[in-house]
């Protein structure tokens, strides 16, 4: 299979994977907006458990679920973020070895590290359960990959400086 058409393939698949990213991210909005407009309706703030049950509740609980919450909803979002930017400068059709790309691979992979690390304390903080996604393998995968794209990137401009 010749350059051109390899190329013309992965910008193929890139804007079909842009557009199932999109398309899966307004579904799941659309699912979970009922949910959020009558949680907003009904109030969250309301408490059954009686203050008894909140005095059980240890100290470092109540003062990690925030920042773990936040943290949990920015690495989402950065992963979100950074597959989109990667299927979009795949979907241009220039080679998928430079720079960008390779960049854009590692943060994808370093954020899935990150991602399943604050998942699980956050699960054990707030759920008092420990479990270990698969994730963080991913995410190593892809770091993996980052650097086989750094090497093709070098490759290609060895090449293209030969020519």
């Amino acid at each position: 299979m010749n350059n051109e058409k390899m190329i013309s393939k992965l910008k193929v698949i890139s804007r079909i994977s842009v557009v199932g990213v999109i398309a899966y991210i307004a579904l799941m909005a659309y699912r979970y907006l009922p949910d959020v407009i009558s949680g907003f309706m009904d109030g969250w703030n309301s408490y059954d458990g009686g203050e008894a049950a909140a005095d059980e509740m240890p100290v470092w609980k109540i003062l990690t679920a925030v920042p773990c919450g936040i943290a949990f909803a920015a690495t989402l979002i950065i992963i979100i973020v950074a597959g989109l930017q990667l299927l979009f400068s795949l979907s241009k059709g220039n080679s998928p070895f430079n720079e960008k790309v390779s960049k854009s691979i590692k943060n994808l992979g370093v954020s899935c590290i990150v991602f399943e690390i604050v998942r699980t304390f956050l699960m054990f903080a707030t759920l008092d359960t420990v479990h270990i996604g698969m994730l963080w393998l991913a995410g190593l995968v892809l770091c993996a990959f980052s650097l086989v794209f750094r090497y093709g990137t070098i490759l290609q401009k060895e090449s293209d400086e030969t020519l």
